[in-house]
């Protein structure tokens, strides 16, 4: 009920478009710690708005550069039950054909994009709100990176402009942030969850995003992803809260140099030499099994 009535009062059917609609979901890890992943029962949630009205549903996310885990967590997590229960097929984005997407952008001058995803009439993204310490912290905006199904790992430095040029090249319709279930801390895979109780809804993924940092208490001109996103057109960061009153709840903070093999990979990647002999090699396969550990 809580889903539907956020859905409905960001006014979803004016954006959810057509017959077929993909929900990307948040599968990171395949253990199970609330807080890590999208919540199932918001999941469910949307399904069931989405199939009142007679929509034709698929649900994915893909592979991680360090492991292989979308469909063990698809399982674990409950997503492969629902599927079964809703007649849903799952999609493992990293096995899907790709089509290239033309953008020119700062970083991109294409994407490969899963053809899926360019063939749904509809996307609606379904994060769930999380501290990050790359980047401050992800939700609507930071899901997407999901959808490239491979290389993302060599985007890290250049990821504030990377996050939004990928949004751009898939044009979400509409998002749906499981805030349920937080994460805090040390996220987006080993913070403490957080039970906040919340749905937040909206077509404006940078008004979503830019809502969820200062309700986090980050502060959105803090995040530069977000920064971007509006710069180039992909919606404002001047939003308006709309349903049950909202009283920001502070959370503790991500910082990289809490996680030793990324805050190494960071510096390592400063170094042109280095950062080209370890992560464009077979070598980057070493970090990345001690990165799954």
């Amino acid at each position: 009920k809580t889903v539907k009535c956020a859905m409905e009062l960001a006014n979803w059917k004016k954006y959810v478009k057509g017959k077929t609609v993909f929900i990307k979901t948040n599968l990171l890890i395949k253990t199970v710690v609330p807080g890590q992943c999208t919540s199932p029962w918001v999941i469910e949630g949307i399904i069931k708005v989405l199939k009142e009205n007679n929509k034709t549903i698929y649900i994915g996310d893909a592979n991680v550069a360090t492991a292989k885990q979308v469909e063990a967590a698809a399982k674990n997590w409950g997503i492969m039950d629902l599927c079964k229960e809703y007649n849903i097929k799952f999609i493992n984005l990293s096995k899907q054909e790709t089509k290239k997407v033309r953008l020119n952008g700062k970083i991109f001058k294409y994407v490969d994009i899963p053809k899926i995803l360019t063939e749904v009439d509809s996307i609606i993204t379904a994060p769930v709100l999380k501290t990050h310490f790359i980047h401050g912290m992800t939700c609507a905006l930071k899901n997407q990176w999901g959808c490239l199904p491979r290389s993302r790992q060599q985007l890290h430095m250049v990821i504030k402009e990377a996050i939004p040029e990928i949004n751009k090249a898939l044009k979400i319709n509409f998002a749906v942030a499981d805030a349920t279930i937080c994460l805090e801390g040390n996220g987006p895979v080993n913070g403490i969850p957080k039970i906040i109780n919340s749905i937040f809804a909206s077509n404006d993924l940078v008004a979503l995003d830019a809502m969820a940092a200062d309700f986090i208490g980050l502060k959105k001109e803090n995040i530069g992803y977000i920064k971007y996103a509006e710069e180039i057109g992909l919606g404002s960061t001047k939003y308006k809260v709309i349903g049950d009153k909202l009283s920001p709840i502070e959370f503790i903070p991500a910082k990289i140099n809490q996680s030793l093999i990324v805050n190494i990979e960071m510096k390592l990647r400063k170094i042109p030499l280095i950062s080209n002999l370890i992560f464009k090699t077979a070598i980057f396969k070493i970090p990345a099994f001690l990165a799954s550990r």
